[in-house]
């Protein structure tokens, strides 16, 4: 049985970063109530994923995103909290994407550290083969990852509440939100998709939608098996992944290359299959690129389409006309593509960037010394609005009290 403190801390966990959306308005309404009743769901068997909301992004590049409804991310939560722990234990160093203190600044670290060690601080001859998966998420097979994550449930979580967290997986995996989803982009958008990038197409046994942080983990999980196949099987320590880029780094050419034909068979096990046009392998001082990044030795620098589409970010935000209702969009957007850019030879690139904010953006936030990132002023900030109506509700009562003490206070003669 799932307790009801689970719920709750799957809860407050779920609305860090998910309080402005409307499903989440209307769960905070009464979210005791609302927990409850999802706790009592959840262990009656009654629970039931809701309608999604689905919508097509261009940038960085064009995919189909469904965003669960808060009650089913407090779901996704809890799972998370549940399994995570202990997927974490077997997840090789170098997966570095939807996990704490990695991301795809790790992940190009994580690289240019492999190119150091084989090439021997450069050296000696080093060769680097980047591959992609196609039509990664789409081609998840819900079969396979049911199996596989109900066998691991069953044989590394033995908690009382193990048999609801099973059912809860499967629920989830086998979910089909494009059947019951509310469409935000107009059917026209869906047009321009390749059908293997689109849960409308690919039929009901593949497929986990993007934008869930479930699909995330569980998409992590899905290759780990193939992690540890090429980096201790085929000899590859030197190996790293994001989400479907992975790269390998060695100082024999023809090694990998008569890798890839066993690479391929392995994916081809669970149902994905190595993007044709993706792949490539060449001499690690020619410029690797790597999630928006070219490594080249001892310096690496920003795509040209990072660089692109962090631009046009800015432009999307200058045509925004409420600036104080979308703080957090600001925030959020521009510090992302600050912190990633940071960590490469960038900060020309960082400063005209910011030059191109609107003027009514810099009323509410300023910038560090090295254009690193922006922070809200104090004024606009949610917590020292809160915290400065505390202190005024204080202050208030405080006079009232003082006042009704005078007033009740003996006249002297």
């Amino acid at each position: 049985m799932i307790s009801i403190e689970d719920v709750f801390e799957a809860y407050f966990s779920c609305r860090k970063n998910k309080r402005g959306t409307e499903s989440a308005i209307e769960f905070e309404v009464d979210y005791e109530g609302n927990c409850i009743k999802l706790w009592l769901d959840i262990n009656d068997r009654t629970y039931k994923p809701s309608k999604s909301i689905a919508f097509i992004v261009t940038k960085p590049r064009r995919r189909e995103i469904f965003a669960a409804s808060f009650r089913d991310r407090i779901v996704h939560h809890l799972i998370d909290m549940k399994i995570r722990p202990l997927l974490e234990n077997d997840f090789i160093e170098k997966t570095c994407n939807n996990r704490i203190g990695k991301g795809t600044s790790k992940c190009v670290e994580y690289l240019k550290e492999d190119i150091i060690l084989v090439s021997e601080n450069y050296t000696k001859d080093c060769w680097v083969s980047k591959m992609d998966m196609k039509g990664f998420f789409m081609s998840i097979r819900k079969d396979i990852l049911t199996e596989k994550i109900l066998d691991y449930i069953s044989a590394n979580y033995f908690e009382e509440d193990r048999e609801d967290i099973k059912w809860l997986a499967d629920i989830t995996v086998n979910d089909h939100p494009e059947k019951h989803c509310v469409l935000k982009s107009p059917w026209s958008e869906w047009r321009l998709l390749d059908k293997n990038k689109s849960l409308f197409y690919v039929g009901d046994i593949c497929g986990l939608p993007i934008g869930n942080l479930i699909s995330q983990l569980l998409a992590n999980f899905y290759l780990n098996e193939f992690d540890h196949y090429v980096t201790e099987d085929l000899g590859f320590p030197n190996y790293g992944r994001y989400v479907d880029d992975f790269y390998i780094v060695h100082n024999d050419k023809d090694k990998i290359l008569n890798s890839i034909p066993l690479m391929r068979k392995k994916l081809e096990e669970i149902g994905i299959e190595l993007h044709p046009d993706k792949f490539y392998i060449q001499y690690y001082t020619r410029g690797i690129e790597l999630v928006g990044t070219v490594v080249k030795p001892e310096r690496s620098y920003v795509h040209n389409r990072t660089v692109h589409n962090a631009f046009q970010a800015i432009r999307n935000l200058n045509r925004i006309d409420d600036t104080e209702a979308n703080t957090d969009k600001l925030i959020s957007t521009v510090n992302s593509y600050l912190g990633f850019m940071k960590s490469n030879c960038s900060y020309s690139i960082r400063r005209n960037l910011l030059t191109e904010l609107d003027k009514k953006w810099w009323d509410l936030i300023y910038v560090d010394a090295d254009f690193g990132r922006i922070i809200l002023r104090k004024k606009y900030n949610e917590r020292e609005k809160i915290r400065q109506e505390i202190i005024n509700n204080q202050q208030l009562n405080k006079r009232k009290t003082n006042g009704k003490a005078k007033s009740n206070k003996p006249k002297t003669e």
